[in-house]
């Protein structure tokens, strides 16, 4: 190549050397007689063209050294974009964020399992709103939001919304996404990571994945703030593929297909040292713009080193739905992972589990509060799988819970402790000071200047180096404390102050504090959580002190206090099982008696779930230990579902009346902060108030109106796939009429029966005869026929016993061929001819149906006498129209309305063709149906099932008189509803249709 490249120049130079000598000498001697005549412009020809040559000569040297050059670069380029095509460098960066980020991060939980969930498995996506900085500060890690989002909606953007809604839009996005410790950021990065790094959705998207640790690239930054971030990507990639090309990731950015994830701007410890990554952020998002920026923080640290160019974004706790998906997803996972498997049995055993912890969160609403913390509600979902149930006690886990936000996460995290760092035992001890300080001072916040007067001399004990601004920087960095305003600090859930004041009373011996407090209702949770930990005696017997008057409160706190306790004095527990009984002794409405029932009250309704951001619903539906009070004092009849068997046992089969008269008494008697109220429609819909309903298909009563407050009769909401417990069922319009049963033949006998005695009784004492008299009847017992057209006395004493009896065996029936005696003569009194006093209604609606049968409905009227009763009457009770089954409530009180409805408009009824001697008849079985309709509407358990088919068929009967004699098909179907009714009473008596409404109370 050398002697080549010589040749090349020596032959270049002898031609620029002929060129300099071979033309001129040519156009010299062809034109020499110009050149002797003007010397001088043939020099200046001459040297012209010399000049000329020299130029394009060096023109040409100089192309070629830039050739040369750029056909370097050319081919450095094709080189590269051919091994960048051919290479597995994006495939393995992809492979390597799968891999690295495959399993959710378990680190720093104080008791931890075999087995760790894939991330994908148990992710639940957590929730954005655009917000200011200043006020997503202000929201601790749990605990009720302290108000909603400004407006609702933030750019056209609603409040909850997925970090993938705010990413890949034409320009490229910088966010901020801020948030309390353990809310999810880490975990939404890496969940994002993974699902871009599995799409590769082609040119033009922004697919490409890069997450970086801000942490671990605190030392670089700082020390080289000109770092690129090629450069940082490149050092982030611990294991990075053999064939890594250079300038690969730095092509990327500038064609803009990134999204590049930052993750914990508050893990950089010193403040300067923040700033200057927050500077070199903002400087990387300038420079790489078309790319997409995603920036978490602590909305503490993000507040001293804003990034200028981000859209802020404030991470949500879960909600009640997300909770859920939650400890199912987690279940399903750990599951699998421990058995190797994945069928039906892993499943059902997931689910098992799932609920069991859902239910126990629900039990204890303050946990219920926690678990919105997608840290905790890790940490919580954790103790419960591998130590097969929540601790024993509350104290237990939330001393977990403040070991995780001290010290476990960030030392699990690696972040570096400063020299000055207290550890954790001492940070509890400190935390426990001041938390106590908040208790005593009655605070729930704490202005930073009395907290650090406060926090000063316990530093000192400690030995700590840091101030207490310092350490109060570092309780809000953990997440233990918020800082609500400037200034201005709070425990960031209330129960967790209660908790470290607790143990502080308990290792500074000041149990007498808690002593002087068992009136006092801002002590009681200290106070419980005192006796989780140590034997309460002195607190309950000061509850039960005779030194002052006998509280609910103090009396529910021992009773709290026994329940909460590891160990109780005996002699103190079998005091209180005294006053106990003593209280219950004694009248319902004694003074006594009513501080028990507020005690049993306020322990029933304490405990509360959270629907949604700000309803509280009671942890449980109402219980028959509470019900049996309500019935006491009301004078409601005992029942087997409601009142009956154990106290804990779910109280089910009220009224829709009974249950507002319940919620009327709670209001009365619970007394306190909160009143009560059904839950609405839409409440009882949100998928956590299922849990609060626990297994089985029970029904709730709700409020009658569309919103809460409007005055309407409750509804009852009845879960998808389970009967309704007021309807009537759908074989009950199978046989002859609604409701048949071989019982209604009994009936029609004791009626028919009830009709001939009547009839031959009163002939012979209004015509002068004698009390036996001929009228056209018989009766078939056994199949026989006996007494056709014979004399018939009023039957009485042991005939008449035996034959009802034989009745009701069903040996056979009675039936009259023709009445021929004037049926007006029914309208006086049955009370001396011997009969129980339902067959004289029995005996009303035979005569009515006999002169019914009379009118004719086409058929031979001969046809009468050939048949029983109940034959004749199928064309006249079954004929009515129809009658909705199956999801139609038939309520008591409804019923009721009906029947005085329609008992009101006999006197608006033209006569029709109802003959003038039966009108007394038909009055006297309206009114007596609206009478019996409103007996059984205030105490329907007093329902008596051998009632059932009497009531039914009278109120058939009066249906078929209102369509037949009066032809008003409104009245008709009014008294066929309240037939329904009758029979849903009748079966829920008899305990075929089975009871399922409950009450559950919300906090109004």
């Amino acid at each position: 190549m050398a002697g080549g490249g010589k040749g090349a120049e020596l032959l270049t130079k002898v031609g620029l050397a002929a060129a300099s000598v071979g033309p001129p000498a040519v156009v010299g001697a062809k034109f020499w007689s110009s050149v002797a005549a003007h010397p001088v412009v043939a020099l200046f020809l001459f040297l012209a063209y010399e000049a000329a040559l020299a130029a394009i000569a060096f023109a040409a040297k100089v192309y070629g050294k830039v050739a040369d050059r750029w056909v370097d670069r050319a081919a450095d380029a094709v080189d590269r974009r051919l091994k960048w095509r051919i290479s597995r460098f994006e495939r393995d960066h992809r492979a390597y964020v799968l891999r690295h980020h495959r399993f959710i991060d378990l680190k720093g939980l104080a008791t931890r399992g075999d087995y760790t969930p894939g991330l994908e498995e148990v992710f639940v996506d957590v929730s954005l709103v655009p917000r200011p900085t200043h006020e997503a500060s202000q929201e601790s890690l749990a605990g009720p939001v302290p108000g909603p989002p400004p407006g609702g909606t933030d750019g056209g953007i609603p409040v909850r919304r997925s970090i993938r809604e705010f990413l890949g839009r034409p320009e490229g996005a910088a966010l901020a996404v801020i948030g309390a410790p353990g809310t999810g950021k880490t975990t939404m990065l890496k969940h994002l990571a993974l699902g871009l790094a599995r799409e590769r959705g082609g040119r033009g998207r922004r697919d490409l994945p890069v997450l970086l640790l801000l942490r671990d690239h605190i030392g670089a930054i700082t020390a080289n703030p000109a770092i690129t971030l090629p450069e940082v990507i490149g050092a982030s990639l611990r294991r990075p593929p053999d064939d890594e090309l250079p300038g690969w990731f730095d092509r990327q950015l500038q064609d803009g297909r990134c999204v590049v994830l930052l993750d914990g701007l508050d893990e950089v410890a010193r403040e300067e040292d923040r700033r200057n990554v927050s500077k070199w952020v903002e400087e990387q998002i300038e420079q790489y713009e078309p790319n997409d920026f995603v920036l978490t923080s602590r909305p503490h640290g993000y507040a001293s080193a804003p990034v200028n160019r981000a859209r802020v974004l404030q991470v949500r706790r879960f909600t009640g739905e997300q909770i859920t998906r939650f400890v199912h997803g987690w279940y399903r996972a750990i599951e699998r992972l421990s058995t190797g498997t994945d069928d039906a049995a892993v499943a059902d055993r997931a689910e098992e589990g799932a609920r069991d912890l859902l239910a126990r969160l629900h039990a204890r609403p303050v946990l219920y509060d926690l678990a919105a913390n997608p840290l905790l509600l890790t940490m919580i979902a954790n103790v419960h799988r591998y130590r097969g149930a929540l601790p024993g006690s509350r104290a237990e886990l939330y001393g977990e819970i403040c070991e995780v936000l001290l010290w476990r996460r960030q030392e699990a995290k690696g972040a570096t402790a400063a020299p000055d760092e207290l550890s954790g035992a001492k940070k509890e001890l400190v935390a426990r000071e001041l938390a106590y300080v908040m208790m005593a001072d009655r605070l729930r916040d704490i202005r930073g200047e009395y907290a650090s007067e406060v926090l000063r001399p316990v530093l000192l004990r400690v030995a700590a180096t840091l101030s207490s601004r310092e350490f109060l920087d570092a309780m809000v960095s953990s997440g233990l404390l918020v800082e609500r305003e400037r200034e201005l600090y709070a425990f960031a859930h209330l129960t967790l102050q209660e908790h470290l004041a607790a143990l502080h009373i308990q290792h500074r011996g000041l149990a007498d504090v808690l002593v002087a407090g068992v009136d006092d209702d801002w002590w009681r949770e200290t106070t419980l959580l005192y006796a989780a930990r140590v034997d309460p005696a002195p607190v309950v017997e000061a509850c039960l002190s005779e030194g002052g008057p006998l509280t609910i409160n103090k009396l529910a706190l021992a009773f709290d206090c026994e329940e909460e306790a590891t160990e109780l004095a005996p002699a103190t527990a079998a005091r209180l099982r005294a006053v106990r009984e003593q209280l219950m002794d004694g009248p319902v409405d004694s003074p006594q008696r009513m501080v028990m029932t507020g005690v049993t009250l306020m322990r029933s309704l304490r405990s509360a779930v959270r629907l949604g951001e700000d309803t509280l619903v009671c942890a449980r539906p109402v219980t028959k230990e509470v019900y049996r009070l309500f019935a006491a004092e009301c004078g409601i009849p005992a029942a087997p579902g409601l009142t009956e068997g154990p106290a804990d046992d779910i109280a089910v089969g009220m009224t829709r009346t009974e249950a507002v008269a319940f919620v009327e008494w709670v209001n009365a008697r619970a007394g306190g902060e909160f009143g009560y109220r059904l839950p609405t429609w839409a409440e009882v819909k949100d998928e956590a108030f299922g849990l609060v309903l626990g297994p089985g298909n029970r029904s709730v009563w709700c409020e009658g109106g569309a919103e809460v407050g409007r005055h309407a009769p409750p509804l009852l909401w009845v879960p998808d796939g389970a009967e309704q417990p007021w309807a009537v069922p759908a074989g009950a319009v199978d046989g002859a009429w609604l409701g048949w049963s071989i019982k209604d033949d009994v009936v029609f006998s004791e009626g028919s029966l009830g009709l001939a005695s009547a009839i031959t009784r009163h002939t012979g004492v209004d015509r002068g005869r004698s009390s036996v008299v001929e009228i056209n009847f018989e009766i078939r017992v056994r199949g026989a026929v006996h007494g056709r057209s014979q004399r018939f006395g009023a039957a009485s004493g042991s005939d008449l016993a035996d034959l009802m009896a034989r009745i009701h065996r069903g040996e056979g029936w009675i039936t009259l061929d023709r009445v021929e005696a004037g049926l007006q003569l029914l309208d006086g009194e049955f009370a001396d001819l011997g009969f129980p006093a339902r067959i004289e209604w029995a005996t009303r609606c035979v005569a009515l149906l006999y002169s019914l049968g009379e009118l004719g409905d086409g058929n031979d009227r001969s046809a009468w006498g050939t048949q029983p009763l109940a034959e004749r009457c199928r064309p006249l009770l079954n004929g009515l129209g129809p009658l909705a089954v199956g999801h139609r409530s038939h309520f008591p009180d409804l019923c009721h309305s009906y029947a005085v409805r329609c008992a009101e408009s006999l006197d608006e009824l033209r006569p029709g063709d109802a003959p003038e001697r039966l009108r007394p008849t038909i009055r006297e079985l309206a009114e007596f149906i609206a009478s019996r309709a409103g007996v059984l509407a205030d105490a329907p358990h007093a329902m008596d099932p051998a009632d059932g088919p009497y009531l039914r068929i009278a109120a058939l009967t009066m249906a078929a008189v209102m369509d037949r004699f009066f032809h008003q098909p409104m009245l008709v179907g009014l008294y066929r509803d309240v037939a329904a009714g009758f029979l849903v009473l009748q079966r829920r008596a008899e305990g075929t249709i089975a009871p399922t409404e409950t009450i559950v109370l919300v906090r109004a």
